[in-house]
């Protein structure tokens, strides 16, 4: 069941409307139908389902435009894509996932939220090409490697949106090996040392 105090303690620090309130709450009854037997969320987290993950994952809306083309890497239990498109409904959010069990839930979280937002199962390297103005991920890969998944987009001019956690600025260092890149790091309203780490104009380096 959903945890009321914690829904409360999330609506109290953000500015939530009506229409986004009602789809994030059908999605996070769908995550609570599907968690224990796709392993979505552990149970240690879910009484902080909405001050941490929807909260995390909410905070990088000032940087995603209202009706923009996002895509969402690595996208799990839907952190932050089903929570942007939620927020974001003029705009297209595409999650891509491997494993299939999180890809059916994403899919059942995007009917039941009435979501504009689509699935891609399999290889984020094998992914047909897309346009896109916003690239996002959450836990999902060290900064070089995630900037190599990332680039495709963000070559061809995406920015990228990403929720780092404490070890951002080591990550940053390794990354400039391979990349150039501007990038500005916004301190998480979520607690922590962690950032939103907004990276524009990526472009190979050398090694």
């Amino acid at each position: 069941m959903m945890n009321s105090d914690d829904r409360a303690a999330f609506h109290a620090e953000f500015d939530v409307s009506r229409e986004t309130s009602e789809r994030l709450d059908a999605i996070i009854l769908t995550l609570d139908a599907w968690r224990k037997r796709s392993n979505l969320i552990g149970p240690r987290e879910w009484p902080q389902i909405w001050t941490r993950h929807v909260a995390d994952s909410f905070q990088i809306l000032p940087y995603v435009p209202e009706a923009a083309k996002c895509v969402d890497l690595g996208s799990g239990a839907g952190f932050p894509g089903l929570i942007v498109s939620a927020a974001r409904p003029s705009g297209h959010v595409t999650m891509m996932e491997s494993v299939g069990k999180k890809c059916a839930y994403l899919r059942a979280a995007i009917t039941e939220a009435s979501l504009n937002a689509a699935v891609y199962q399999g290889r984020i390297e094998a992914a047909p090409n897309s346009d896109a103005e916003i690239v996002t991920a959450r836990a999902f890969a060290p900064m070089p490697k995630l900037l190599e998944y990332a680039s495709p987009w963000m070559e061809n001019g995406a920015t990228g949106v990403f929720l780092k956690g404490e070890r951002w600025k080591e990550e940053l260092t390794d990354a400039q090996q391979s990349w150039n890149f501007a990038y500005e790091a916004i301190p998480s309203r979520t607690g922590g040392s962690g950032v939103i780490l907004i990276v524009r104009e990526l472009e190979r380096g050398r090694r």
